[in-house]
């Protein structure tokens, strides 16, 4: 009994053995177990992303050399165009710089020279020459004095209405009255620059009889 059984356990043992060989079961890797091959190709992997990093960092660097050599160059520009308008600034103003000189001499020596006692009309003639000379002053610079004569239609964009007056004829509704103070026009742009203030008429119809007429006709 004692060799049957031990005939019988070797056959199974044999049988397990071929099993197993047959099977090709992998035996799992640890660490220990990396070849060669496999560390070379992590180290080419590693030294990849080191240059591609390398590149990034170069690219960035070179893009901040550009921002700035761009905000330099925008800097310089800006400078150059400052000049240019103080230039062009200085060249429209030169003008009415001249007139004010003249105007301010000739104030100066026209009151110098004024006699006493002046009457209302040399002082409002006098006046009047100054204001023609401020007038042609703007003029040079390209505003024109603008004026509305009574009876021509009140337009809002040119004139401001600073008064009313009742009027019986309906034809004068809505027309400038009289002239409160010139405007001035832009002759470039044509459109004002302070519109003309003047009074306006408003008709106000017929004047109401007195209720004893009214009575006095109806019987």
């Amino acid at each position: 009994m004692d060799i049957l059984n031990q005939d019988r356990r070797n056959t199974v043992d044999d049988t397990i053995d071929n099993s197993s060989q047959d099977l090709h079961v992998p035996i799992p890797r640890t660490d220990d177990t990396v070849t060669p091959d496999e560390t070379r190709d992590d180290a080419d992997r590693f030294a990849e992303l080191v240059a591609v990093l390398a590149e990034i960092r170069g690219e960035l660097v070179r893009g901040n050399e550009r921002a700035v050599a761009r905000e330099r160059v925008i800097d310089r520009l800006h400078e150059e165009n400052q000049r240019l308008r103080a230039g062009e600034y200085r060249a429209l103003v030169r003008p009415l710089v001249t007139d004010l000189q003249s105007l301010r001499n000739d104030l100066l020596r026209q009151g110098a020279g004024l006699a006493e006692p002046v009457s209302p009309r040399a002082a409002a003639n006098l006046l009047a020459s100054f204001a023609f000379s401020v007038e042609l002053t703007l003029e040079r610079v390209g505003v024109q004095v603008l004026r509305a004569e009574p009876g021509v239609p009140f337009e809002p964009g040119t004139h401001r209405a600073v008064g009313v007056v009742p009027t019986l004829d309906p034809d004068r509704d809505g027309t400038v009255a009289a002239l409160v103070s010139d405007g001035y026009l832009d002759v470039a742009a044509a459109r004002p620059l302070v519109p003309a203030s003047v009074t306006v008429h408003r008709f106000t119809g017929p004047p109401a009889e007195p209720a004893e007429s009214r009575s006095d006709e109806e019987s």
